[in-house]
């Protein structure tokens, strides 16, 4: 008996290094962001004081709700291995539908009139079908992912333009400009503390984070990023689920503009513009992996934050806004770098 024990007990060290070394992978790039939003916030403090206080911590909140929002979106795309380039459209197109179809815009032309939340569900239902069309292109035709919502971008941007000429009528490409109690909640409320779109957005991330970890529809967007002709073989309808994350994807980056449009009680058919380098650049800084098969709802919460911060601590320092640019383009660059460096670290330790 003896004899047994002290050969078994060899083995569980190697056990508990196993798990650390999982939890490790697992929550280590969280560790570091979360590191990172903490030594930021000092470093801006230390230059600008005011970018503690209440209201710098309010703006900080409600500004990742609304990237973070439309970035939940771009984390399932790019788990598939895909990308959405339309997204900053997709945003001032929902954004517009809801304020437009209200009717109650200065100076509106439109005969349409709408209860709110009718106007909303509308604009909802429209961008998720531009989203399912380019799901459809991808999965159906075999189009790129990058081409199709490129150029679905350009269209979308249009139709914004068509529709605010159409809800406004007067000198072309004004803005939608309205007031409403509900998108007044949406954008600028709050429940105590804290600021209806933060509740919003970390009430999305819950849902697709139990949705991600233990539906079947979140395995197989996993499965079809690891390898999408594997999935197949295993059973999974990999164009439906394609078409699936593009709809929702649509319908997210739309609730975005939705929130947005409430927060400024205006919709310019520019809105959004250049948004979709902010959204990618959370997401890969959150851990996701251009790669595809890789990503987590969490890191994009806590990349959405510090992105924002990063945002506000710039603006209130006065830097110009092309030194912002190349900033959050750096950003994004390094996150890249750092995931390619991540894959070939993970094939080489596989192959050894």
């Amino acid at each position: 008996m003896q004899a047994q024990s002290k050969a078994a007990a060899p083995l569980a060290v190697p056990q508990f290094n196993g798990l650390r070394s999982t939890l490790l992978a697992r929550g280590g790039h969280q560790l570091i962001i979360i590191a990172l939003i903490i030594i930021v916030g000092l470093a801006i403090y230390w230059i600008q004081p005011r970018f503690l206080s209440a209201y710098s911590i309010d703006n900080i909140l409600r500004t990742a709700s609304i990237y973070g929002i439309v970035a939940l979106g771009m984390t399932l795309v790019i788990i598939t291995g895909g990308i959405d380039l339309s997204a900053g459209s997709m945003m001032a197109l929902g954004g517009a539908l809801a304020a437009g179809l209200l009717g109650t815009a200065f100076g509106a032309a439109n005969p349409l009139s709408f209860p709110p939340m009718v106007a909303i569900l509308i604009a909802l239902a429209v961008a998720a079908s531009i989203g399912m069309l380019n799901g459809l292109a991808i999965s159906a035709l075999g189009m790129a992912p990058f081409v199709v919502t490129l150029g679905m971008m350009t269209v979308v941007r249009g139709l914004t333009f068509i529709f605010a000429d159409f809800t406004v009528g007067s000198v072309p490409g004004s803005p939608i400009t309205f007031m409403d109690s509900l998108f007044s909640w949406l954008g600028s409320g709050s429940f105590g503390p804290i600021p209806t779109a933060a509740a919003l957005f970390l009430t999305l991330a819950v849902i697709l984070s139990i949705v991600l970890r233990f539906t079947p529809f979140g395995r197989s967007i996993y499965a079809i990023g690891g390898d999408a002709e594997i999935a197949r073989l295993a059973g999974i309808n990999v164009p439906l689920v394609i078409v699936g994350v593009y709809a929702l994807m649509g319908m997210l980056a739309g609730l975005g503009g939705v929130v947005q449009a409430g927060r400024l009680s205006s919709v310019s058919p520019l809105m959004g513009v250049g948004y979709e380098l902010d959204i990618i650049t959370i997401v890969v800084v959150g851990g996701a992996s251009l790669a595809g098969g890789r990503g987590t709802v969490f890191g994009t919460v806590l990349a959405a934050i510090l992105i924002s911060l990063i945002d506000n601590g710039l603006t209130m320092m006065n830097v110009p806004s092309f030194y912002q640019y190349l900033v959050k383009g750096s950003v994004l660059l390094a996150a890249v770098i750092l995931d390619q460096w991540y894959q070939r670290h993970r094939a080489a330790m596989a192959t050894a």
